[in-house]
């Protein structure tokens, strides 16, 4: 996610993966990859693994690329409820996502900055009279002498296609949601699918699924869910057009008016292969001042990963005349320093828009010491849902990382995993806690500019 400011930068906690370790045990020759998503599909029996990943966005993606690099025998796959389409998110990395990524395999970040754009910073204006009020600058030069790599500015597809580069053909399947699992009298898992049939049988499960991870709900029965902002976002990505977006390496901000502070925004941001992503935020305070109900989804189809329009009014199903677009441009009329804004919204398909409420783990909530049980664990938002501000994808790479490290380190074992969990429990709960106090809450802090 884009934030209009430089976020607080630290070093991951991950030193770079050594080279790969060789197997020391002769395996038979199994079916995974290309082999076990064709079974699959085709309804053979379901592939075996040696971890299957729930999700396939970048919090899966990093992980398997992780796991792979620390051990290339695993067979890995992972499984997407999404067809991944180009929907997701337009995301400034920032040096610690990068960081981490090199970690693992400095293949994925070379693929990265090849595809990215240089953020110089971003202009700002005015949301009540489109007066144009500053320009941020990014602190590039900084970050390269600082740290060896500047931001990078990315969409969401442009970030799964170069770590999925990373893995053999074959490894994801898409159009098929993780619902649960079952542990086997062998100590294998049986990874389940919709309505209990079995997806693929694993000895580890790595559960990378969302702000509302099924997975997580599974280990830890009760667990709370993501907090909700009070925030409600719209979002989406098309063809850039030069009387939108005239610089390609700035994004455009139409900050919070007075009346709402740090809440209410909207921007304009340049992704890779000439389109653009907007996204907005309005506070459930302006939703009920113009009369918008907002029943937020307790389910994963409002997250930031979800297809096409999710949420919909608390008196049941939106009617066409008031779907996704229409809901947004009621909830920003009324700011004439908008007008260009809306424009852009205007010449949205209304099929390519999201509309979803904003989630938070607040810093209490992160578990203390470990988030996993037996072969079994979590990554990315299924385990610590982030602030909108980048913190969410540098934490999912720095998840990866660590969890190479130490499957590298101890094997595939029980041991590896709560010890990847332990190191990283302590330090996403001081980063949460940073981005707290910095005001990365949703708001002011800045859109994750999902697309």
């Amino acid at each position: 996610m884009i934030s209009s400011r430089a976020a607080p930068t630290q070093r991951p906690a991950a030193a770079a993966l050594p080279a790969p370790r060789r197997p020391t045990v002769a395996r038979p020759a199994r079916r995974g990859g290309a082999a076990a998503a064709a079974a699959a599909a085709a309804g053979a029996a379901p592939p075996e693994l040696d971890v299957a990943i729930a999700g396939a966005g970048p919090a899966g993606l990093a992980a398997a690329a992780a796991l792979r690099r620390a051990d290339p025998s695993l067979r890995v796959g992972l499984f997407e409820r999404t067809p991944m389409t180009a929907r997701g998110a337009g995301v400034l990395v920032g040096v610690n996502g990068l960081l981490a990524l090199n970690a693992i395999n400095p293949a994925i970040v070379e693929g990265l900055l090849a595809r990215a754009i240089k953020l110089e910073g971003s202009e700002r204006y005015s949301c009540d009279t489109g007066e144009y009020l500053e320009f941020q600058q990014m602190p590039n030069d900084k970050f390269k002498d600082r740290y060896g790599f500047t931001n990078a500015l990315l969409g969401w597809a442009d970030i799964t296609a170069a770590l999925q580069e990373q893995l053999p053909p074959g490894s994801v399947r898409s159009g098929a949601a993780v619902s649960g699992f079952e542990r086997l009298p062998d100590g294998r898992l049986s990874v389940l699918g919709p309505a209990g049939a079995p997806l693929a049988t694993a000895r580890a499960l790595v559960g990378a699924d969302g702000w509302f991870s099924a997975l997580r709900g599974a280990l830890r029965p009760g667990a709370e869910a993501p907090t909700f902002k009070e925030i409600v976002v719209w979002r989406a990505r098309l063809p850039r057009r030069d009387e939108w977006l005239d610089n390609p390496g700035r994004t455009k901000w139409w900050v919070p008016a007075k009346q709402h502070p740090g809440s209410l925004l909207a921007v304009l941001i340049p992704v890779p292969g000439g389109d653009l992503v907007w996204q907005c935020h309005a506070p459930m305070s302006l939703m009920r001042e113009r009369g918008l109900a907002f029943d937020p989804i307790t389910g994963e189809g409002a997250s930031s990963h979800s297809e096409g329009p999710r949420a919909r009014a608390s008196d049941g199903a939106a009617a066409a005349s008031d779907g996704a677009k229409a809901r947004c441009l009621r909830a920003f009329e009324g700011f004439p320093g908008l007008a260009r804004f809306l424009e852009v919204v205007e010449a949205t398909p209304d099929d390519v828009i999201t509309e979803h409420g904003l989630y938070q783990h607040l810093p209490d909530q992160i578990p203390q010491g470990h988030w996993g049980s037996g072969m079994v664990t979590l990554a990315g938002d299924a385990a610590h849902t982030a602030t909108v501000d980048g913190t969410g994808m540098a934490q999912a790479f720095e998840d990866a990382a660590v969890l190479g490290k130490h499957v590298q380190q101890s094997g595939l074992s029980e041991a590896s995993l709560r010890a990847y969990e332990a190191e990283r429990a302590r330090r996403v709960r001081a980063v949460f806690s940073m981005a707290n106090r910095h005001g990365g809450d949703g708001g002011g802090g800045g859109p994750a500019a999902a697309v």
